[in-house]
């Protein structure tokens, strides 16, 4: 057992020393986010991974691993491997809080000294405080209007990608109601993809913008907003990612719904 604590302080120390040295950075590269991302999702991982442990101490012994010391081998890389498939799905948020933190001017807020501070204390004000914000439902039909969209399609798009959640981030770094990239966020002059206003007024102007390239084809366009409009150009239609194809039915499905 002190082996194992031993192991995992080391492994969470290592996960801090990362995020500090990255923290320190002016500038990030896309090497940067890269490692970024992965610290931050094997940060998480570490955490639920205690936490599997102590659930199995209220638990029976379970003889799926057979018993001894092979039993307990077993079941620690069974608990490690779950532990991991949580995190890179998105798991508790908060590799993705992390995430956003770093990559959304929340660096400076973020408390990179102890495990014990990191579970005590906010990671950005920011961030804790969308989350309790409610917002104008009023503002789809506003953005649907100035870019000429039924607000039911902008609406059936905001549930797909973020369930009306303004706070939302996705594993890739997608923000907001509408899930935009940091990149396509600066292309649409959005500066804020947290504030609901900005973020479903870029959302409906790049779902305009695919709509006019794709000739009004809503699939397409709807398909485009997902995967990029390069992905639709290269396949003429929408591409063979099963990601894709679920989040056009998905939406299509709502719009028809609503």
């Amino acid at each position: 057992m002190d082996a194992l604590n031993f192991q995992n302080n080391v492994q969470i120390n290592s996960a801090l020393a990362d995020l500090q040295s990255i923290k320190n950075k002016s500038k990030y590269s896309e090497e940067d986010l890269e490692k970024l991302k992965k610290v931050a999702q094997d940060f998480e991982a570490i955490l639920v991974n205690q936490v599997l442990k102590s659930m199995r101490k209220g638990m029976p012994k379970s003889e799926l691993f057979g018993e001894g010391v092979a039993s307990e081998f077993y079941t620690g890389m069974f608990d490690e491997n779950i532990a991991k498939a949580v995190a890179s799905k998105g798991g508790f948020h908060l590799a993705d809080t992390i995430i956003a933190s770093f990559t959304d001017d929340g660096r400076n807020s973020l408390p990179v000294q102890t495990l014990h501070d990191y579970r005590l204390r906010p990671i950005s004000t920011e961030i804790k405080s969308i989350k309790t914000q409610d917002w104008d439902r009023g503002i789809i039909a506003q953005a649907a209007q100035k870019y000429a969209l039924d607000p039911k399609l902008v609406e059936a798009v905001i549930k797909v990608e973020s369930n009306y959640k303004a706070d939302s981030v996705s594993h890739k770094g997608a923000v907001g109601l509408m899930q935009l990239m940091k990149a396509t966020a600066d292309e649409l002059g959005v500066k804020n993809r947290y504030d609901p206003r900005q973020n479903i007024f870029g959302g409906a102007k790049y779902l305009r913008k695919m709509l006019d390239r794709f000739d009004g084809n809503l699939e397409f366009a709807v398909g485009a907003y997902n995967a990029g409009p390069s992905a639709i150009e290269k396949y003429n239609g929408i591409p063979p990612y099963k990601e894709t194809r679920r989040y056009v039915e998905k939406v299509m499905s709502n719009y028809r719904d609503m």
